[in-house]
């Protein structure tokens, strides 16, 4: 019997206990500290549709390897974002503090503090991050970029360049969410090797601006 993903199993490992939370406008009113925290391995082949578990053995290869390293060397996700959150935040009157850490979501202890009425809270507990950074807030955003292949059992359906930000800003005090949502950006590609995989390098460029623009006009606006 075949398993259905709609999704990569790292999508919904990072949004199943997330909820979703829009940033209220009144945030902006209270100076504060931020901390900016992005998250953004090396781009990597997702898989969605229908497959079973030796489908997705056999499709397991490395067809897209030499793409994805061409497109590693040219796109780089994580000192963009930092760049763009940096420039909204201080905009708004917010100081800013860059921190160059990898964030294990494997070994990060989970928040099992006190939960008040009405509120949303992290799925990890951040606090050694205000210990350590002196902020008041943490903007954390994963970032996940690449090849997403659609399946049917072994056979390939499509071929998309991919980008997901999941982004969440936390308030330290307390582990409450104050923003989480997910920006999920997809383009269509064809003839994705042409030119030294050219058209995948901006497939991946033209998602990335796409989730850009959405985490300044809508997400942190």
């Amino acid at each position: 019997m075949k398993k259905v993903f709609l999704v990569f199993a790292a999508f919904i490992l990072l949004t199943s206990c997330l909820p979703k939370v829009a940033l209220a406008p009144e945030y902006w009113n209270q100076p504060s500290k931020v901390g900016i925290l992005v998250n953004a391995g090396p781009p990597a082949k997702y898989k969605e549709g229908s497959q079973g578990l030796l489908d997705m053995a056999v499709t397991s290869g490395d067809k897209y390897q030499e793409g994805l390293n061409v497109i590693r060397e040219q796109i780089k996700p994580k000192e963009e974002l930092i760049s763009l959150y940096t420039e909204i935040l201080k905009s708004k009157g917010k100081e800013v503090v860059i921190i160059d850490e990898t964030f294990d979501a494997k070994t990060a202890p989970k928040f099992e503090g006190p939960k008040a009425e009405g509120k949303k809270y992290s799925r990890y507990d951040y606090s050694n991050f205000k210990k350590k950074y002196n902020v008041d807030e943490l903007l954390v955003t994963d970032v996940h970029y690449g090849f997403m292949i659609s399946y049917y059992g072994m056979i390939e359906t499509g071929k998309m360049a991919h980008v997901l930000l999941n982004t969440s800003l936390v308030n330290l005090n307390d582990q409450s969410l104050i923003l989480s949502d997910m920006n999920m950006k997809n383009e269509v590609l064809k003839k994705w090797k042409d030119n030294n995989y050219e058209n995948s390098v901006q497939g991946v460029r033209k998602a990335l601006d796409k989730a850009k623009e959405e985490e300044k006009n809508v997400h942190l606006k």
